[in-house]
């Protein structure tokens, strides 16, 4: 789709990039102590009757149904792009890949919106994501594998996204995940479009709370802070470093931790806490994240 640049950054830093961000994130909690919102403007679009005739499913209609009510813009041109599918012969398979690359590119679009959800918001995006990463695991999916992630961060753009999308066959588990994961995006995206909440940046308070939830995870779960401690102990944080090191990683079991810590956390201060980091992850911007999380849980 016309598209696919934006759609390919929201799928290599969008999803991927929670993998890297929980290791750096794990480490700096347990061993230490914004763009403009986009143009939602737009006439009023057709209804999506064509690619539901062939996208009958009921998480593929929830996901269609909220991104023409989120973003009327990004509807338009999925409709669009979706009809001359269609006209062109694509079947459930090929359109869900369009419907996938639409909504993923929502990670960037819906960024700034997604800043002013509440606490209960972020952490359904955390819970929804931990779902996913606790199904890989009891697959025993190599996706857990951190040299396989290590491996699948260093294709050229252009073959990173097919292969990702090859793991969301129409009508698989997968893809019946990503349809759930991505209307929770988008409803937290809603939610902080109709009542927007400002935070202050985490104090001292919140970093105290933070640290001592991670010490208590990292008490429970050896085998994890063991991982974690090898991770902090590599040279520098850059992404290229921490590309190397999540080889050894299980990159499950990471994003897993980050979910239950939150969890754990109270109210004001997950949602103090992910207001700043949760959009810039989804534009993408780890080297800021990276930074903020050290400049809020400093590794002494």
């Amino acid at each position: 789709m016309k598209d696919t640049a934006r759609g390919e950054t929201g799928l290599r830093l969008g999803l991927m990039v929670f993998s890297i961000v929980a290791l750096g994130f794990l480490i700096l909690i347990i061993f230490g102590p914004t763009p403009e919102p986009p143009d939602q403007s737009t006439g009023a679009p057709g209804s999506p009757t064509e690619l539901l005739d062939v996208l009958h499913d009921h998480g593929s209609r929830e996901a269609i149904e909220l991104l023409k009510s989120v973003s009327p813009a990004s509807f338009a041109q999925l409709d669009t792009v979706a009809r001359n599918a269609i006209d062109d012969g694509a079947g459930a398979e090929a359109l869900s890949v369009v419907l996938l690359e639409a909504l993923f590119a929502q990670f960037q679009g819906q960024a700034a919106y997604i800043k002013a959800a509440d606490s209960a918001g972020f952490q359904s995006i955390l819970a929804g994501l931990a779902d996913g990463l606790e199904q890989l695991k009891r697959s025993d999916s190599d996706w857990c594998d951190g040299e396989v992630i290590a491996a699948f961060l260093s294709q050229n753009d252009a073959d990173l996204v097919p292969s990702l999308l090859t793991e969301f066959h129409y009508g698989s588990p997968q893809y019946v995940w990503a349809m759930e994961w991505m209307t929770t995006v988008l409803s937290a995206a809603q939610q902080g479009q109709a009542r927007p909440r400002q935070y202050q940046r985490p104090g001292f308070r919140d970093e105290a709370i933070l640290q001592q939830e991670g010490l208590a995870l990292g008490s429970e779960q050896w085998g994890l802070g063991l991982q974690i401690a090898a991770f902090a102990n590599s040279e520098g944080t850059s992404y290229s470093t921490m590309q190397e090191v999540i080889a050894g990683m299980d990159v499950c079991d990471l994003g897993i931790a980050v979910n239950t810590v939150s969890g754990r956390l109270p109210t004001e201060v997950r949602a103090r806490i992910w207001s700043d980091l949760m959009p810039e992850i989804m534009i993408g911007n780890t080297p800021y994240v990276m930074y903020r999380v050290t400049d809020y849980f400093f590794i002494g």
